[in-house]
């Protein structure tokens, strides 16, 4: 941090009202330490702006968050430090966000959309994009921007086919390279197919506590939607449970939809820990319409090969399978 940015951030920490508090997510990546770095010295320059610690046990890049729907996995210095410090702004001080004509083009969005913003500290293209994303993060609850230094998460960036910056990412389906039409992006948000949407989004729909619509969205669609099946057996309980409470749902006004989960999640049975396993024979015992029976029971057969916790949750479920089976008699 030079003297020029230095200046730059006093001033802007001089012209806050109140202290502010922004969230630091720390990971074990490797490029994880110059962002720790750079709060640091953010800290020491603007005392007013609070770092909030938090660590989590992930490879995935440290993260710093100014606001729900925003986060660095960049250093905002250099040339990206003006736009940081205007979103600080915008979020904060209450100064009023540029007029937008694509206002309309927001207010009709009804899908969560996930962009990456890959960019590098001396492209003197990507701060004008990061400018006009922005404003988009903080005046729709649907959009997520995520600003992305493709020098310091080179593995990301390899893994979204990133060559050069600034490139826009949403989904697999949608890239843009250098200049970012801000109206074709809310276009291609708006006429997305639902059913195509990546894991991280739907997980991010249940963690803002719209587990409700997501599965609404799969019952207009009568399909459930493959994402879903990648939660369903994710390693946290968090995430899962928001899966699971989903389909419960579905299976709620649609039983049919629902028992279509259930192939897949026997097809993932047997690669999962002990804790997955446990939730999968949950669901089935809930959703399933009776077709399992003979699965549990290949499980109770090969009780030697699991715990204690996987067999009685077997037993509940045949249990409940059977009980199923007698109504229909």
């Amino acid at each position: 941090m030079n003297a020029d940015e230095e200046r730059q951030i006093s001033l802007f920490n001089d012209q806050l009202k109140q202290d502010i508090r922004l969230r630091l997510v720390k990971t074990h990546h490797e490029g994880s330490r110059s962002l720790e770095d750079f709060c640091v010295d953010l800290r020491k320059v603007a005392p007013k702006i609070h770092i909030v610690h938090e660590k989590v046990e992930s490879d995935a890049p440290s993260e710093l968050r100014i606001h729900s729907n925003i986060r660095y996995r960049a250093v905002p210095i250099g040339r990206e430090l003006a736009p940081f410090l205007e979103a600080l702004s915008w979020i904060f001080k209450g100064q009023a966000l540029p007029y937008s004509p694509f206002s309309s083009l927001l207010d009709k969005l009804t899908l969560p959309a996930e962009l990456k913003l890959y960019i590098a500290k001396q492209c003197p293209f990507c701060p004008g994009v990061v400018q006009s994303l922005l404003p988009l993060a903080i005046s729709s609850e649907w959009i997520q921007v995520t600003l992305i230094d493709a020098g310091l998460c080179m593995k990301e960036a390899s893994g979204d086919r990133i060559q050069s910056v600034p490139t826009l990412v949403l989904d697999e389906q949608f890239r843009w390279t250098g200049t970012v039409k801000i109206q074709e992006v809310l276009e291609a948000i708006s006429h997305r197919d639902p059913s195509k949407l990546e894991a991280n989004t739907l997980m991010n729909m249940i963690a803002d506590g719209n587990a409700g619509l997501l599965s609404k969205m799969m019952m207009e669609k009568d399909m459930i939607f493959p994402a879903l099946m990648d939660i369903l057996v994710h390693p946290k309980w968090p995430v899962r449970l928001g899966a699971m409470v989903a389909l419960e749902t579905i299976a709620e006004e649609n039983p049919a939809l629902a028992q279509k989960a259930m192939l897949p999640l026997w097809d993932r049975f047997g690669a999962v820990d002990d804790k997955v396993k446990g939730d999968i024979l949950y669901l089935v015992g809930e959703i399933d319409n009776g077709v399992s029976i003979e699965r549990i029971q290949d499980v109770l057969n090969k009780r030697l090969n699991y715990d204690a916790e996987i067999i009685e949750a077997a037993e509940e479920a045949l249990e409940k399978q059977k009980n199923y089976r007698k109504k229909l008699e």
